[in-house]
């Protein structure tokens, strides 16, 4: 891109959009330099004047159609393609499998190209279980193009050729979508069963994750065939029962056909499809799996992969399982098949040496992924980039900015920080290393560490004197470990390695390196920082010498793959650390002081009496009282307890003071979560902001002004027959009487009503002047006018400004301004209109008002007093419909009586909020008022539709 941009206007607006740098292009008739405009947003490219006027192209329009041709009269032809695919057309074809043509003839029935659509014959027919009190669904077929309804013909046509489809008659039906093949001009039937699968009965799935399924795979055996089963679910096949449930409309002249088609095998789109084909399949080929110990078999849906030591091995193993799938009624794809090889693709892995590599494929996949121009677009990169973490050193942690731009927030903003992290994961794609397959008789090491509350692993294992990389693993804290001291965090790090790792390892043997010795800490753990079920958790996992054993750190740490400086640093024992950091004041004590020169206690009060809340603080010693206040009304009982206790520490400052209090609450923030709070910020463990967040900084602020401290909890309402449960007593008894006391008002300052007297000469307009000669006047006063009544005439601008400063200031309603006027001896032109006008248009009162009822006459329609605030709606049913397009939605301005008409496809309140939004917001405003004659409960649905998508209360 160059530094050139440019504003564009179009439908949406006004934007400014980018230049390319100076690029060949080749026309065809020449090679010319040009630089093109970048605007993402367009549907499709745009052949601006400047580069058709370097074509010299010219548009001829002939009986037989335009043509367009260049300056010497020669035909051209335009091939349009996006710039992440123009790699695609200089891809090189793979070079077909030289050997497959034995491998076809030796086993004929096992392949799709030469035995047809297989069926699995010995399997039962697979009934489908629709969920109790469920009513079949019906959905229209949605209008389909000719062209896509001639290109998915044949295949229509082949399906019913080979069974797989029957014609029926069904109360069930969902529509059929055609879709294009990429690179292509071929569709393929693709049926639309997201209704169907809501009413069916939900299955547990059992199908492999890829993400652990090559762990099985050992190491050393380095020889691998690769089948993919061609049409896989159409070898089951469906009970007649269940076969209603997945019919869909189907019209063909050609066939005689108008009607319903249904399937008689596993349908495509079915949710419970892989599992139901993955369960079978794997149940039939066990069997071969006992026959063939000294082969790996692994199977995902319908892609299988078998490893060998030896190629011998591995072509005897592919011979019988080919032998298998034959009889079994399973075919096989000749065309995707890899057999006896050392290198394969396997699940977009390549699989080579006893290793496993990122495919160029799907590295270019997450390349070709431009910048997001929306929240959606970036959790599509984090999926696709995601797949690929094990080969990302601090994916997580490089990945954090895209998370944070994924929260919804409008609109959407692409921070630098979440550029540099895009561009980051795609340069960490390019260097992505290979990955040793897991063998699981070796014991593995894991490398912990962990940096901005971000969780990474290595995990190695040994190959001679090297360890050779087996994933790379990352993971964000969770709110509450992340707010723990280094000493602690690391536990949940590792905690969290190890869970992910496990999926890996198989349960077998770990050797942890963490740059903290955690199992110490974990035998003997601090009580104050995490739960009992936490802890429990962890000692459970890590705490294991069977499985688990932990190591000294390294001067090199893979996890961070930098030094580690803490290793120059002088030693720490973890234990020390913690007792330290355990509280915001390290001096701070529990227990009395012996040396105490203030004792003090502190309550805080909040009740309701008679309807009314009173909150109130107070500090006092076992006989006085040294402070108390109310507090306002709302106040709740804990932020009282944070007050009174803030204000006790602040008047013994520079004193050795002792404070009782009875707040759990109180004194767990002082002792206990005001460290916490420290480490993870002022955080609950959800990660949301906590309550009373003033006070408890106040709090943690006051909490260094004494010069000695000690905050002690006692038991509330005790008898009084100790010194300390006296004290309390008399704390307690003063905060709640305190409370009803008056509190302290803020002065509300009015504004300025402006100057009490009228100007020397008044300016009276044309008009004012007309409406005067038609009173009876009275006389002139230094150009005033009065009536008869000795009211004095003011001009309709000064009598508008009169109003509008007796509503600022008292916000009376219309017929009450206009009663002061009347008594002040004033006279205004229109002064009924302006008195409505100036309170119809004050913000304040709207919002504080209650919607006034507008008492109409049944039957008449109020008109509005400009254009855009008041419509009037209704539908009409349109007969005949065309494209299901059945009712027309029609506005009327009730102010210029102007129309706008919407062909619609219901007629609901959905329907009118969304084109009021997108329609008549945009170019008219929003209304004040909409009347419809069908009832209030429609209007009222209306409008709630239209404040809940603005997002108003």
């Amino acid at each position: 891109m160059s530094k050139k941009t440019s504003w564009v206007h179009g439908a949406t607006g006004i934007k400014k959009y980018p230049w390319t740098t100076q690029r060949t292009v080749d026309l065809g008739t020449g090679k010319v330099s040009h630089s093109f405009l970048v605007i993402p947003e367009s549907p499709c490219p745009l052949l601006g004047r400047d580069l058709l006027t370097k074509m010299g192209a010219q548009i001829h329009f002939e009986p037989e159609g335009p043509k367009i041709t260049d300056s010497q009269n020669r035909p051209i032809s335009i091939l349009t393609v996006t710039l992440e695919d123009e790699n695609r057309l200089h891809q090189e074809q793979k070079p077909p499998d030289q050997g497959i043509d034995s491998w076809l003839q030796r086993f004929p029935e096992a392949w799709a190209e030469i035995g047809g659509l297989g069926l699995a014959k010995h399997r039962p027919a697979i009934f489908v279980e629709v969920k109790p009190g469920t009513d079949p669904v019906r959905v229209w077929q949605y209008p389909m193009p000719l062209e896509a309804r001639e290109g998915i013909t044949p295949h229509i046509h082949r399906l019913l050729d080979q069974g797989v489809l029957r014609a029926c008659h069904s109360s069930w039906n969902t529509p059929l979508l055609p879709v294009r093949k990429p690179n292509s001009t071929d569709y393929r039937p693709v049926q639309d069963l997201r209704e169907v699968n809501k009413r069916v009965m939900d299955i547990h799935p059992t199908v492999p994750n890829p993400y652990t399924l090559l762990s099985a795979l050992h190491p050393k055996k380095q020889w691998y065939t690769v089948l993919d089963l061609k049409d896989a679910f159409f070898s089951l096949p469906l009970a007649p029962k269940s076969q209603e449930l997945f019919a869909f409309q189907w019209t063909d002249p050609e066939r005689g056909i108008n009607g319903q088609l249904t399937w008689t095998r596993l349908p495509q789109g079915f949710k419970n499809s892989p599992t139901l084909f993955d369960e079978a399949l794997h149940e039939d080929l066990g069997e071969y799996r006992w026959q063939h110990p000294e082969i790996t078999l692994l199977q995902y849906v319908d892609d299988l992969l078998i490893a060998a030591r030896s190629p011998e091995t591995c072509v005897q193993g592919t011979e019988d399982l080919l032998k298998t799938l034959g009889e079994l009624g399973y075919r096989a794809s000749a065309t995707k098949a890899q057999i006896c090889k050392s290198e394969v693709t396997y699940l977009g892995y390549l699989l080579k040496g006893g290793q496993r590599w990122l495919t160029k494929a799907r590295k270019e996949t997450v390349l070709r992924i431009p910048r997001p121009q929306s929240t959606r677009q970036v959790r599509e990169f984090l999926g696709s980039a995601g797949f690929c973490r094990l080969w990302i050193p601090r994916f997580a942690e490089l990945a954090k900015p895209l998370y944070q731009a994924t929260k919804e927030r409008q609109p959407f903003n692409w921070t630098e920080e979440a550029e540099l992290a895009f561009q980051q994961i795609k340069t960490a794609l390019l260097s992505a290393p290979a990955l040793g397959l897991p063998d699981v008789s070796k014991p593995f090491h894991l490398y912990v560490d962990e940096s901005k509350d971000v969780a990474k692993a290595v995990l190695t294992q040994y190959l001679g004197p090297w360890q050779r990389p087996v994933a790379y693993l990352s993971k964000k804290l969770d709110s509450v470990a992340a707010g723990w001291p280094p000493c602690l965090r690391i536990i949940a790090v590792t905690a969290l390695m190890v869970r992910d790792a496990d999926k890996l390892i198989m349960g077998q043997e770990v050797r942890v390196i963490t740059p903290h010795a955690i199992e110490g800490v974990l035998r003997q753990p601090p009580d104050r920082w995490m739960s009992n079920a936490r802890l429990t958790h962890y000692q459970g996992l890590l705490l294991n010498p069977l499985r688990i054993t932990f190591l000294p750190p390294t001067s090199l740490n893979p996890a961070s793959l930098l030094p580690n400086p803490d290793l120059d640093a002088p030693s720490h024992e973890c234990t020390e650390i913690l007792a330290q950091v355990h509280g915001v004041r390290e001096d701070l004590q529990d227990r009395p002081l012996p040396d105490t020169e203030l004792t003090w206690f502190t309550d805080g009060s909040s009740y309701v009496h008679q309807g009314q809340q009173y909150a109130g603080a107070a500090v006092t010693s076992e006989t006085e009282v040294i402070w108390a206040e109310p507090l306002p009304p709302g106040t709740s009982a804990q932020r009282a307890e944070l007050i009174a206790l803030t204000q006790a520490l602040t008047l013994g400052a520079e004193k050795k003071l002792t404070v009782y209090t009875d707040s759990r609450y109180a004194f767990a923030t002082a002792h206990i979560h005001g460290a916490i709070y420290r480490e993870r910020g002022l955080l609950t463990a959800e990660g949301k902001e906590i309550k009373n967040k003033q006070e408890i900084l106040a709090l943690l602020t006051a909490l260094w002004k004494p010069k000695k401290l000690a905050i002690v909890h006692c038991p509330g309402h005790q008898k009084p027959t100790t010194p300390i449960a006296r004290g309390n007593f008399l704390a307690d008894q003063t905060a709640r009487s305190i409370a009803k006391a008056p509190s302290q008002l803020l002065a509300l300052q009015f504004p300025d009503p402006g100057p009490r007297n009228l100007p020397c000469f008044p300016d009276y307009t044309e008009q004012d002047r007309e409406w005067m000669n038609t009173l009876p006047l009275k006389q002139v006063k230094n150009g005033w006018w009065t009536d008869i009544n000795d009211q004095t005439i003011l001009p309709e601008k000064l009598g508008r400004q009169v109003l509008e400063h007796i509503h600022r200031t008292t916000h009376l309603g219309a017929r009450r301004m206009m009663d002061l006027i009347r008594h002040a001896k004033f006279r205004i032109r229109h002064i009924a209109e302006l008195a409505s006008d100036v309170t119809t248009n004050c913000k304040a009162c709207q919002l504080n008002n209650a919607c006034p009822q507008t008492q109409t006459t049944a039957g008449i329609r109020c008109r509005g007093t400009r254009p855009g605030i008041y419509w009037e709606i209704d539908f009409t049913e349109i007969k005949p419909g065309k494209y299901r397009y059945q009712y027309l939605l029609v506005f009327v301005d009730t102010f210029s009586g102007w129309t706008e008409a919407f062909p619609t496809k219901r007629e609901t309140a959905q329907v009118v909020a969304k084109k009021i939004l997108e329609e008549i917001l945009p170019r008219y405003g929003f209304p004040i008022q909409i009347g419809s004659d069908n009832g209030p409960a429609f209007v009222a649905k209306v409008s709630q539709d239209l404040a809940s998508i603005l997002g108003a209360n």
